[in-house]
């Protein structure tokens, strides 16, 4: 089963929820979100790591207290002693989990905004490029490709190893080597593209998106302790 969470960004309590953050999560993890210098920033931080804790103790009865998050040689974060994959995002004032227990999963979530598109031509290939300017709403397009390479190279977990032109997106799936990638759009909010890549097809009936609000986060943090996350 694979499950998406999702959660809207507020700067309501602030002061109390970095107090409450302080006192649950490890030091570690407190000093990484502690270096931006900006709350959204930070507060987006704790927000990703208390979707995927919720998710996991209350989809998967997971006890959090015993979780540690370990990260592979090319950063991507994962659960030690674990078969459950996840993958974090956010842009703006969302902030996406994903959550499977079906193999590696990427998720990618953008704000739709003006940009200069030319910009970012060395990013796609010549055929994505072309799709992009021959569409209707090139900017839509443009973040609909955009998402969807996040995802799958998020989900390959290769990182910057991995450029965004050395692969085409077709009918949301592509190949990394020999390593399929399935895309489906996750559809949160009217403004913004989020897309998820998975190596197994996830059909709608085995996927659920949920919206949790921000004081349930908050409130599910103050009840629980996630020393071990880092």
């Amino acid at each position: 089963m694979t499950h998406v969470l999702y959660t809207y960004l507020t700067d309501d309590d602030n002061d109390s929820f970095f107090v409450n953050a302080e006192h649950r999560f490890s030091a570690d993890f407190v000093s990484k979100y502690s270096k931006y210098k900006r709350w959204q920033d930070a507060k987006s931080t704790v927000l990703g790591r208390l979707l995927l804790a919720y998710g996991l103790k209350n989809l998967y009865q997971v006890d959090v207290d015993d979780l540690k998050i370990s990260f592979s040689k090319d950063k991507k974060p994962f659960l030690e002693n674990s078969s459950i994959q996840f993958n974090i995002s956010h842009s703006k004032d969302v902030i996406v989990c994903a959550i499977t227990s079906v193999g590696e999963i990427g998720v990618d979530v953008e704000k739709i905004n003006d940009i200069n598109i030319q910009d970012f031509k060395d990013q796609f290939s010549q055929t994505e490029y072309e799709s992009i300017n021959a569409s209707a709403n090139a900017l839509e397009q443009f973040f609909t490709f955009w998402t969807q390479k996040e995802a799958v190279v998020k989900s390959n977990g290769a990182g910057l190893h991995i450029p965004l032109n050395s692969f085409d997106i077709a009918n949301n799936f592509t190949l990394i080597g020999n390593t399929p990638y399935h895309l489906k759009e996750i559809v949160l909010d009217p403004e913004y593209k989020c897309h998820m890549a998975t190596e197994q097809l996830i059909f709608n009936d085995n996927m659920t998106v949920t919206k949790i609000s921000s004081t349930i986060l908050s409130d599910f943090m103050s009840v629980n302790s996630f020393k071990l996350f880092l």
